[in-house]
């Protein structure tokens, strides 16, 4: 099997969600740290103009979100699962909860707090994302503050998943739920202004938050963007699964985008649509031809 590269920077929240994924499971993995703003143009000639973080890269196959890189780590790596406690349904379940509904207030929160410590670009940056004006820092403060106040509820509900002393949010194995709400309360405590002082009073959290961070991130080694381009240009993709999709048929021009426009669009020919994940190859002067892979779930395909 080829040796999975995570492309993630350190602060990453949902980079961080990852590599817990692999210290769970024991995998070594290949590090390449990329730009935390656009342009990115070694990662984008990977993913085709994809620009959220992470992706795991494989070869010449390209997995975007890490819904989708959590379903193609239990597959290679099937023990220990990352459902052991409460199956994937219940998992799944917890991980949409906390990507959404706790995930945008946190950072949020977070950026308010720490506006003063952030790069002038970063605002900027994370407004093209989502195709509107840069704000003021005026503005960046007040959202987080009414951010903040989406939170106390929130973490209430995390420690009262674990009242009855079960030593992970879903019963005596860690998993893809504890990873999911871990990232989004981890990033509290990331920058200068620390904001789990005053959010986290749970001990129960708080050993919790221990229990996992314990866990780690398995063996990592550093490698650089140009190392990473020329392995999917020596690889080739793949096999991939067949196409369920009627809608939409192999070799048709498409193009595949998060459903809330939070990266480009990005364009190739359809090699499989199913229930789970859509698939496009493309080839870029660098990297060759590569599959980019991403879930089903919360990407829409339409004619390129």
């Amino acid at each position: 099997m080829s040796e999975p590269i995570l492309h993630h920077y350190d602060i990453s929240p949902f980079s961080e969600k990852v590599r817990l994924m692999f210290g769970l499971k024991g995998i070594t993995w290949a590090s390449v740290i990329i730009p935390s703003i656009m342009p990115k143009p070694d990662y984008t000639a990977l993913t085709g103009g994809y620009r959220r973080t992470p992706s795991l890269q494989i070869g010449a196959d390209i997995y975007c979100d890490t819904r989708l890189i959590a379903s193609v780590l239990e597959e290679r790596v099937p023990a220990p699962s990352l459902f052991a406690a409460g199956g994937e349904g219940l998992n799944r379940a917890v991980e949409s909860w906390a990507e959404t509904m706790l995930f945008w207030p946190a950072a949020r929160a977070v950026i308010g707090r720490n506006d003063a410590h952030m790069m002038p670009e970063f605002h900027a940056d994370r407004a093209a994302m989502r195709g509107m004006p840069a704000p003021s820092p005026d503005r960046v403060r007040a959202a987080g503050a009414e951010a903040a106040a989406q939170l106390p509820l929130q973490i209430d509900w995390v420690g009262s998943m674990l009242a009855d002393g079960r030593p992970y949010l879903l019963g005596g194995a860690p998993g893809l739920a504890d990873f999911a709400v871990y990232h989004c309360l981890w990033f509290l405590d990331v920058l200068p202004a620390k904001l789990s002082p005053g959010l986290i009073r749970d001990n129960r959290i708080r050993d919790w938050m221990g229990r996992i961070a314990a866990i780690g991130h398995a063996t990592r080694h550093e490698v650089d963007a140009t190392a990473a381009i020329a392995a999917a240009h020596a690889s080739k993709p793949a096999e991939a699964p067949p196409s369920t999709d009627s809608a939409v048929s192999p070799g048709q021009a498409v193009k595949i985008e998060p459903e809330e426009r939070t990266s480009p669009p990005v364009e190739g020919s359809l090699v499989a649509a199913t229930a789970t994940r859509l698939i496009i190859r493309r080839t870029d002067e660098r990297a060759g031809t590569v599959h980019v892979h991403f879930p089903r779930l919360g990407y829409r395909i339409s004619m390129a």
